[in-house]
């Protein structure tokens, strides 16, 4: 997923800032699982979240707590977007929930969830070896 160009801007923006001092809400979208995992480590006493949306189906596992120290105040969630994240999902056992409604999690379930899933990739197709050499070619 492409950011809005809005959202380039900005990010440009805070990266081209010597210092950057935000004072209100600020919620971060993350890519996998272990990063919701670091934002849930370093946020103090956080909510954590699971959420199916009332509209798409679409299913989100969010952190968030307030925070009062630089260079954040206010309230900071990270969000994580669970469609490519299905054994992520299952692994948190959010089979029944419904769309519009959400789940109570803890920063252990999501340790839990991430310690179940799969460490390597699905198996990806063999090559198969060349056949051995026949007995007529060999004369």
């Amino acid at each position: 997923m492409y950011p809005s160009p809005e959202a380039r801007e900005v990010g440009i923006l805070l990266r081209i800032s010597r210092e950057l001092d935000v004072c209100g809400d600020l919620t971060a979208t993350v890519d996998n699982p272990s990063e919701l995992i670091a934002w849930a480590t370093v946020l103090t006493d956080p909510t954590v979240l699971a959420w199916l949306s009332q509209d798409s189906g679409a299913r989100f596992v969010q952190v968030s707590a307030d925070h009062h120290k630089a260079p954040v105040r206010g309230h900071v969630s990270a969000v994580l977007t669970c469609e490519q994240h299905a054994h992520f999902w299952d692994a948190l056992h959010l089979d029944d929930l419904e769309p519009g409604s959400t789940r109570p999690l803890s920063v252990a379930d999501l340790a839990r969830a991430w310690e179940a899933m799969p460490l390597t990739p699905p198996e990806s197709p063999t090559i198969p070896d060349p056949p051995p050499p026949s007995a007529d070619r060999a004369a």
